[in-house]
């Protein structure tokens, strides 16, 4: 097992990264105006990051109902992203519990828990106003979160949480800039874009300098395991109770299928898949499965 402590290769970063926090870290509930009512007068997601945008039923449907659409999909991504920030400060802490709090890097994990601690408080609020149900996570991939953090090493989370990362910071960045997009929903975006820049650039320093000191064992099982994690997390961004809710026969099933949507999942995770190959966390062996499962 390799050592839990931070290499010295990431400290000048993690210096870089708590002062970035001093400087700017958001209290979602004094920055975000909550009083704009949640009305369907604007899309709550860019369009063209609807899961069913260019299917037979996005063109059937009047602008209203696309409005109405875009309003539940932002209330399933933000119980998605509970659900992400969840598995990630599960992940986290468990670091933090075997490393020693002079590590470099103590400091700097606890602000980031504490800023996934309020994200989640961010879009459990957006939830509760927004008229939706809380489309919590399919069952089978809330048992797959579990069994994921128990089995998938630091390693294989740090990877976990780039993709799930990754994934929204695309989304978060077009929905910032949109101005078809309600101002609290662009409001949320921004916020969580500021701060989860620094998440990844820790997630991304961190494996850079952890992969290598890997013992084989470690690296076999974090590249066969990355595509399935990577798989779930997209998997988990159509949630086929918003279909039933919303009376979209075969909706769920059409969304996945989505050409545009796997192109944006994967145009998303470009990023990730370029780090992964340039480690050699991407075998030959394990292409395949990512290719398989439409993330390359």
């Amino acid at each position: 097992m390799t050592s839990t402590l931070t290499p010295d290769a990431v400290a000048p970063k993690v210096a870089k990264l708590v002062a970035a926090a001093e400087r700017a870290s958001y209290d979602p509930f004094t920055e975000i105006d909550w009083n704009q009512p949640i009305a369907d007068t604007a899309y709550f997601l860019p369009p063209e990051h609807l899961p069913l945008f260019g299917t037979p039923p996005w063109e059937a449907m009047s602008e209203l109902e696309r409005i109405e659409y875009s309003r539940h999909e932002c209330a399933s991504l933000c119980s998605a992203g509970i659900w992400f920030e969840n598995i990630l400060m599960n992940m986290v802490l468990k670091h933090l519990y075997d490393l020693p709090v002079s590590d470099v890097s103590h400091r700097y994990l606890l602000i980031e828990t504490a800023d996934e601690c309020r994200h989640s408080a961010m879009f459990g609020e957006f939830i509760r106003q927004a008229g939706t149900p809380a489309y919590q996570v399919d069952p089978l991939l809330r048992f797959g979160g579990k069994v994921m953090t128990n089995i998938a090493g630091r390693a294989g989370g740090f990877i976990a949480i780039l993709a799930a990362e990754e994934i929204l910071d695309v989304s978060n960045r077009a929905t910032m800039k949109d101005d078809r997009v309600h101002p609290l929903s662009r409001q949320i975006a921004k916020l969580h874009v500021l701060e989860e820049a620094r998440h990844m650039s820790f997630a991304r320093t961190w494996l850079e300098a952890v992969w290598p000191t890997l013992n084989p064992l470690d690296r076999v099982r974090a590249a066969a395991l990355a595509p399935v994690y990577v798989f779930g997390i997209a998997d988990a961004l159509v949630n086929p109770t918003v279909y039933d809710e919303l009376g979209i026969d075969g909706g769920a099933r059409m969304a996945k299928a989505n050409p545009h949507r796997k192109d944006m999942v994967k145009g998303s995770l470009h990023r990730l898949v370029t780090q992964l190959e340039e480690l050699g966390a991407i075998t030959p062996l394990t292409r395949p499965s990512w290719m398989l499962l439409g993330l390359i």
